[in-house]
């Protein structure tokens, strides 16, 4: 699932959104957060705060077309809407695996047990593939919001981190405990050339002692520039300069900076924000935040 996102921050845009044979073609803005609520009566999904019809919206799952009954409140969405409608929904899980376990504050996926912010223990998820939903801490240990069996979906394994080691000579990279065997990998040349320990991968194919990885993506932070996007504040640099998305996004704040329902005076580690990204000279720069 190549993803242009993250459970992050954002700000709505004009974008090309495509083109039907007649060479018709619609603007669009885009926003990359969590489904707040679906109204299967009124066809309708709501994000930050926007109630979106879905009566002619393509929504995809791993590249497969899927109706409207698999969106549910606290799924991280990719959305292209306009005028109150949604054109284009794509369902991003940051994890997608077998559950192995399950307490009331946390869950075990691919061999990792990631803590959760609400208890799962009733949803009988064990022995059960999932989709995992939340957001990665400075530290890389997951939150996990929501969670949702695939069912019949041909979704792969999937793992979202930062690289802590790398072997290059042999293949492997760890993410955290994770050991993930990319031997076999498709990857672009720009996404070799730029697997180092540091960097964010998300990975798709098999989990079971360690990954093997039939995908890997390098994330590149810029393809969110134009975008809204929802998520947590991480880290925050004294001045108040610079801050880190869901654990992996670093986003510059500058004077040019608006605030929106809150002063930048309240910007804290935890904060829950709304931020619009924009590309300056390379870098992710927040034109607005939105206090959540």
């Amino acid at each position: 699932m190549k993803k242009v996102a993250i459970l992050l921050l954002g700000t709505a845009v004009l974008t090309g959104c495509g083109s039907d044979d007649s060479g018709d073609s619609r603007a669009s803005s885009s926003y990359i957060g969590a489904i707040e609520a679906v109204d299967a009566n009124a066809d309708t999904m709501t994000i930050n705060s926007m109630p979106l019809s879905l009566a002619s919206t393509r929504i995809e799952l791993n590249g497969h077309n899927v109706t409207s009954n698999e969106l549910a409140a606290g799924m991280q969405v990719d959305v292209e809407y306009d005028n109150d409608i949604a054109y284009e929904v794509d369902i991003d899980p940051e994890i997608v695996g077998m559950v192995t376990g399950v307490t009331s504050t946390t869950i075990t996926v691919n061999g990792q047990t990631l803590d959760t912010t609400k208890d799962f223990t009733s949803n009988n998820f064990e022995n059960k593939r999932v989709m995992l939903f939340g957001y990665a801490e400075q530290n890389g240990n997951w939150k996990i919001n929501a969670a949702y069996e695939v069912g019949s979906i041909p979704v792969e394994d999937l793992y979202e981190g930062k690289i802590t080691s790398i072997d290059k000579a042999n293949n492997f990279f760890n993410i955290g405990t994770m050991k993930v065997d990319y031997s076999n990998a498709r990857m672009d040349h720009e996404d070799l050339a730029e697997l180092n320990n540091g960097v964010w991968v998300e990975i798709e194919g098999n989990f079971n002692i360690g990954f093997m990885a039939n995908d890997v993506d390098v994330e590149n932070e810029l393809d969110l520039a134009n975008a809204e996007v929802e998520g947590y504040v991480t880290t925050l640099n004294y001045e108040k300069t610079s801050m880190t998305l869901n654990g992996k996004t670093v986003v510059a704040i500058t004077e040019n900076t608006r605030f929106e329902d809150g002063l930048k005076e309240q910007l804290k580690v935890g904060s829950k924000v709304d931020v619009d990204l924009i590309n300056n000279a390379g870098k992710l720069q927040a034109s607005e935040i939105e206090f959540d």
